[in-house]
Protein backbone atom coordinates (compact mmCIF):
# COMPACT_ATOMS: atom_id res chain seq x y z
CA UNK A 1 0.00 0.00 0.00
CA UNK A 2 2.98 2.15 1.01
CA UNK A 3 4.64 1.81 -2.37
CA UNK A 4 1.27 2.28 -4.33
CA UNK A 5 0.69 5.80 -2.57
CA UNK A 6 4.25 6.73 -3.37
CA UNK A 7 3.58 6.13 -6.86
CA UNK A 8 0.20 8.08 -6.93
CA UNK A 9 2.21 10.82 -5.26
CA UNK A 10 5.12 10.55 -8.18
CA UNK A 11 2.16 10.71 -10.74
CA UNK A 12 0.47 13.51 -9.43
CA UNK A 13 3.73 15.72 -9.10
CA UNK A 14 4.38 14.55 -12.87
CA UNK A 15 0.65 15.87 -13.79
CA UNK A 16 0.95 19.17 -11.90
CA UNK A 17 4.62 20.26 -13.27
CA UNK A 18 3.58 19.55 -16.98
CA UNK A 19 4.92 21.20 -19.84
CA UNK A 20 4.63 20.10 -23.35
CA UNK A 21 7.46 22.40 -24.86
CA UNK A 22 11.17 21.65 -24.02
CA UNK A 23 12.95 24.17 -22.41
CA UNK A 24 15.84 26.32 -23.61
CA UNK A 25 17.02 27.69 -20.34
CA UNK A 26 17.23 23.73 -19.17
CA UNK A 27 18.81 22.89 -22.62
CA UNK A 28 21.42 25.44 -22.48
CA UNK A 29 22.38 25.30 -18.87
CA UNK A 30 21.03 29.07 -18.42
CA UNK A 31 19.49 30.79 -15.64
CA UNK A 32 16.27 31.65 -16.15
CA UNK A 33 15.77 35.04 -14.66
CA UNK A 34 11.83 35.35 -14.93
CA UNK A 35 10.21 31.51 -14.93
CA UNK A 36 7.01 32.32 -13.34
CA UNK A 37 3.94 32.22 -16.15
CA UNK A 38 2.42 35.70 -16.56
CA UNK A 39 -1.27 34.31 -18.46
CA UNK A 40 -2.50 31.30 -18.74
CA UNK A 41 -5.17 30.28 -21.24
CA UNK A 42 -7.60 27.02 -20.03
CA UNK A 43 -9.14 25.88 -23.41
CA UNK A 44 -11.59 23.55 -22.03
CA UNK A 45 -13.87 21.96 -25.07
CA UNK A 46 -17.08 20.08 -24.07
CA UNK A 47 -17.30 16.96 -26.33
CA UNK A 48 -21.07 17.10 -27.05
CA UNK A 49 -20.72 20.53 -28.64
CA UNK A 50 -19.53 20.72 -32.37
CA UNK A 51 -18.94 24.12 -33.99
CA UNK A 52 -18.78 25.55 -37.32
CA UNK A 53 -16.27 26.22 -39.40
CA UNK A 54 -15.79 30.19 -38.08
CA UNK A 55 -16.66 29.30 -34.69
CA UNK A 56 -13.62 26.91 -34.54
CA UNK A 57 -11.10 29.47 -36.77
CA UNK A 58 -12.60 31.75 -33.74
CA UNK A 59 -11.50 29.65 -31.29
CA UNK A 60 -7.68 29.04 -32.98
CA UNK A 61 -6.68 32.82 -33.36
CA UNK A 62 -7.55 33.60 -29.80
CA UNK A 63 -5.63 30.55 -28.81
CA UNK A 64 -2.72 32.22 -30.40
CA UNK A 65 -3.29 35.36 -29.35
CA UNK A 66 -1.71 33.39 -26.12
CA UNK A 67 1.10 31.45 -28.04
CA UNK A 68 3.41 33.79 -26.60
CA UNK A 69 6.41 33.93 -24.75
CA UNK A 70 5.70 33.89 -20.94
CA UNK A 71 2.34 32.97 -21.13
CA UNK A 72 0.81 28.92 -21.04
CA UNK A 73 -2.27 27.50 -22.88
CA UNK A 74 -3.73 24.31 -21.52
CA UNK A 75 -6.53 22.23 -23.73
CA UNK A 76 -8.95 19.84 -22.34
CA UNK A 77 -11.70 18.06 -23.33
CA UNK A 78 -14.77 16.51 -21.63
CA UNK A 79 -18.68 15.09 -21.34
CA UNK A 80 -19.40 12.22 -19.53
CA UNK A 81 -17.45 9.21 -18.86
CA UNK A 82 -19.07 7.68 -22.12
CA UNK A 83 -17.67 6.01 -25.51
CA UNK A 84 -13.99 7.12 -23.99
CA UNK A 85 -14.97 10.79 -24.33
CA UNK A 86 -13.69 11.36 -20.50
CA UNK A 87 -11.99 14.24 -19.31
CA UNK A 88 -8.25 14.83 -21.04
CA UNK A 89 -5.89 17.11 -21.16
CA UNK A 90 -4.73 17.23 -24.96
CA UNK A 91 -1.49 19.85 -24.65
CA UNK A 92 -0.65 22.07 -21.75
CA UNK A 93 2.85 24.07 -22.85
CA UNK A 94 4.53 27.57 -22.10
CA UNK A 95 6.54 29.47 -23.78
CA UNK A 96 9.87 30.72 -21.90
CA UNK A 97 10.16 34.32 -21.16
CA UNK A 98 13.31 36.20 -23.38
CA UNK A 99 16.04 37.08 -21.77
CA UNK A 100 16.50 40.86 -20.55
CA UNK A 101 19.28 42.66 -23.01
CA UNK A 102 21.27 43.36 -19.84
CA UNK A 103 21.26 39.99 -18.84
CA UNK A 104 22.73 39.03 -22.27
CA UNK A 105 26.11 40.29 -21.90
CA UNK A 106 26.38 37.73 -19.08
CA UNK A 107 26.29 35.16 -21.95
CA UNK A 108 28.96 33.75 -24.26
CA UNK A 109 28.05 34.38 -28.18
CA UNK A 110 28.23 31.19 -29.11
CA UNK A 111 25.65 30.10 -26.44
CA UNK A 112 23.62 33.39 -27.10
CA UNK A 113 23.21 32.29 -30.65
CA UNK A 114 22.30 28.95 -29.38
CA UNK A 115 19.64 30.45 -27.14
CA UNK A 116 18.14 32.67 -29.60
CA UNK A 117 17.67 29.91 -32.26
CA UNK A 118 16.31 27.49 -29.39
CA UNK A 119 13.55 30.54 -28.50
CA UNK A 120 12.68 30.69 -32.19
CA UNK A 121 11.97 26.57 -32.50
CA UNK A 122 10.06 27.05 -29.20
CA UNK A 123 7.44 28.67 -30.46
CA UNK A 124 6.75 27.20 -33.48
CA UNK A 125 6.92 23.63 -31.76
CA UNK A 126 4.64 24.89 -29.58
CA UNK A 127 2.10 26.35 -32.11
CA UNK A 128 2.62 23.44 -34.11
CA UNK A 129 1.49 20.77 -30.84
CA UNK A 130 -1.39 23.30 -29.77
CA UNK A 131 -2.92 23.64 -32.94
CA UNK A 132 -2.48 19.99 -33.62
CA UNK A 133 -4.40 19.02 -29.81
CA UNK A 134 -6.98 21.95 -30.70
CA UNK A 135 -8.00 20.40 -34.03
CA UNK A 136 -8.08 17.33 -32.46
CA UNK A 137 -10.66 17.89 -29.57
CA UNK A 138 -12.78 20.22 -31.84
CA UNK A 139 -12.85 17.56 -34.82
CA UNK A 140 -13.71 15.09 -31.94
CA UNK A 141 -16.92 16.48 -30.82
CA UNK A 142 -20.12 14.40 -31.22
CA UNK A 143 -23.68 16.30 -30.88
CA UNK A 144 -25.07 12.10 -30.46
CA UNK A 145 -23.03 11.16 -26.84
CA UNK A 146 -25.71 10.91 -24.23
CA UNK A 147 -24.83 12.67 -21.51
CA UNK A 148 -23.20 16.26 -21.25
CA UNK A 149 -21.92 16.09 -17.56
CA UNK A 150 -20.55 19.75 -17.45
CA UNK A 151 -20.96 20.73 -13.48
CA UNK A 152 -18.80 17.38 -12.34
CA UNK A 153 -16.27 18.11 -15.27
CA UNK A 154 -16.00 21.73 -14.41
CA UNK A 155 -15.28 21.05 -10.89
CA UNK A 156 -12.54 18.31 -11.64
CA UNK A 157 -11.18 20.81 -14.01
CA UNK A 158 -10.58 23.52 -12.00
CA UNK A 159 -9.82 22.48 -8.80
CA UNK A 160 -6.89 20.07 -10.15
CA UNK A 161 -5.89 22.16 -13.47
CA UNK A 162 -6.77 25.92 -13.06
CA UNK A 163 -6.66 26.80 -9.56
CA UNK A 164 -3.44 25.09 -8.67
CA UNK A 165 -1.89 26.74 -12.36
CA UNK A 166 0.51 29.25 -10.65
CA UNK A 167 -0.20 31.92 -13.47
CA UNK A 168 -0.42 35.53 -12.83
CA UNK A 169 -3.76 35.71 -14.91
CA UNK A 170 -6.08 32.88 -16.18
CA UNK A 171 -8.53 33.16 -18.59
CA UNK A 172 -10.76 30.34 -20.00
CA UNK A 173 -12.45 29.94 -22.73
CA UNK A 174 -15.16 27.46 -22.53
CA UNK A 175 -16.50 25.89 -25.89
CA UNK A 176 -20.08 24.25 -24.80
CA UNK A 177 -23.40 24.40 -25.68
CA UNK A 178 -23.89 24.83 -21.99
CA UNK A 179 -26.69 22.18 -21.51
CA UNK A 180 -26.55 20.10 -18.74
CA UNK A 181 -27.74 16.60 -18.78
CA UNK A 182 -26.55 14.51 -15.83
CA UNK A 183 -27.26 12.51 -13.06
CA UNK A 184 -26.20 15.98 -10.84
CA UNK A 185 -29.23 18.45 -12.76
CA UNK A 186 -30.73 18.31 -16.29
CA UNK A 187 -32.38 20.84 -18.41
CA UNK A 188 -33.85 18.37 -19.95
CA UNK A 189 -37.94 16.54 -19.55
CA UNK A 190 -39.33 14.34 -21.53
CA UNK A 191 -36.72 14.85 -24.27
CA UNK A 192 -37.21 18.56 -24.38
CA UNK A 193 -35.45 21.39 -22.85
CA UNK A 194 -37.09 22.56 -19.60
CA UNK A 195 -37.77 25.76 -17.96
CA UNK A 196 -34.90 25.95 -15.80
CA UNK A 197 -35.45 26.99 -12.33
CA UNK A 198 -32.03 28.93 -11.10
CA UNK A 199 -32.61 28.45 -7.59
CA UNK A 200 -33.61 24.79 -7.75
CA UNK A 201 -30.51 23.95 -9.95
CA UNK A 202 -27.90 25.84 -7.73
CA UNK A 203 -28.82 23.87 -4.48
CA UNK A 204 -28.88 20.56 -6.45
CA UNK A 205 -25.26 21.06 -7.30
CA UNK A 206 -24.40 22.13 -3.59
CA UNK A 207 -26.27 19.04 -2.44
CA UNK A 208 -24.29 16.85 -4.80
CA UNK A 209 -20.78 18.71 -3.53
CA UNK A 210 -19.58 19.28 -7.09
CA UNK A 211 -18.82 23.22 -6.68
CA UNK A 212 -15.99 24.21 -8.63
CA UNK A 213 -13.28 26.83 -7.77
CA UNK A 214 -12.38 28.91 -10.63
CA UNK A 215 -9.91 31.31 -8.05
CA UNK A 216 -11.12 34.19 -10.02
CA UNK A 217 -10.23 33.09 -13.59
CA UNK A 218 -11.92 35.33 -16.70
CA UNK A 219 -14.33 33.25 -18.12
CA UNK A 220 -15.50 33.35 -21.60
CA UNK A 221 -18.12 30.96 -22.69
CA UNK A 222 -18.77 30.37 -27.05
CA UNK A 223 -21.77 27.97 -28.68
CA UNK A 224 -24.16 27.99 -25.47
CA UNK A 225 -27.37 27.53 -26.98
CA UNK A 226 -26.22 25.51 -30.27
CA UNK A 227 -28.02 22.81 -31.59
CA UNK A 228 -25.96 20.89 -33.61
CA UNK A 229 -24.15 22.94 -36.62
CA UNK A 230 -26.58 25.44 -37.28
CA UNK A 231 -29.98 25.10 -34.84
CA UNK A 232 -29.81 27.39 -32.02
CA UNK A 233 -32.31 27.81 -29.24
CA UNK A 234 -34.80 30.97 -28.97
CA UNK A 235 -34.28 33.36 -27.11
CA UNK A 236 -36.72 33.08 -24.17
CA UNK A 237 -34.57 29.67 -23.11
CA UNK A 238 -30.79 31.34 -23.87
CA UNK A 239 -32.19 34.29 -21.48
CA UNK A 240 -32.95 31.76 -18.80
CA UNK A 241 -29.28 29.55 -19.38
CA UNK A 242 -27.71 32.70 -19.01
CA UNK A 243 -29.24 33.95 -16.21
CA UNK A 244 -28.62 30.36 -14.53
CA UNK A 245 -24.32 30.45 -15.77
CA UNK A 246 -24.17 33.50 -14.44
CA UNK A 247 -25.13 32.35 -11.04
CA UNK A 248 -22.77 29.37 -11.32
CA UNK A 249 -19.68 31.07 -12.35
CA UNK A 250 -20.81 33.82 -9.33
CA UNK A 251 -20.90 30.33 -6.86
CA UNK A 252 -17.40 29.33 -8.07
CA UNK A 253 -15.33 32.13 -7.83
CA UNK A 254 -15.04 33.17 -11.58
CA UNK A 255 -15.34 36.11 -13.48
CA UNK A 256 -17.92 35.86 -16.28
CA UNK A 257 -16.56 38.18 -18.95
CA UNK A 258 -19.12 37.03 -21.60
CA UNK A 259 -21.43 34.88 -22.70
CA UNK A 260 -21.66 33.94 -25.80
CA UNK A 261 -25.04 32.66 -27.72
CA UNK A 262 -23.40 31.09 -29.61
CA UNK A 263 -20.43 33.32 -30.80
CA UNK A 264 -18.38 36.29 -28.55
CA UNK A 265 -18.74 39.80 -29.91
CA UNK A 266 -15.03 40.39 -28.92
CA UNK A 267 -11.92 38.47 -29.14
CA UNK A 268 -10.72 37.26 -25.17
CA UNK A 269 -8.07 38.71 -23.42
Amino acid sequence: MKKLLLTLLALSVAVFARNDVPSCYDALKITNPNPTVQKELFILVDQTTPLDKNMMIYTYKNMMQFIKNGYAVTIASFSANANGKYTNIAYSGKLEALLPDGSKHDIAKKVLRKYQGCMNGQYKYAKKKATKALVGVLKGANKKLPHSDIVKSLNDISKHIIKPSQASSKTVLLVSDMIEHSSIISFYSKGNLKKINTKTEIQKIKKSGHIADFASADIYVIGAGIIGHKGYRDAKTLKQLTHFWEQYFILTHANLKEFGTPMLLENIR
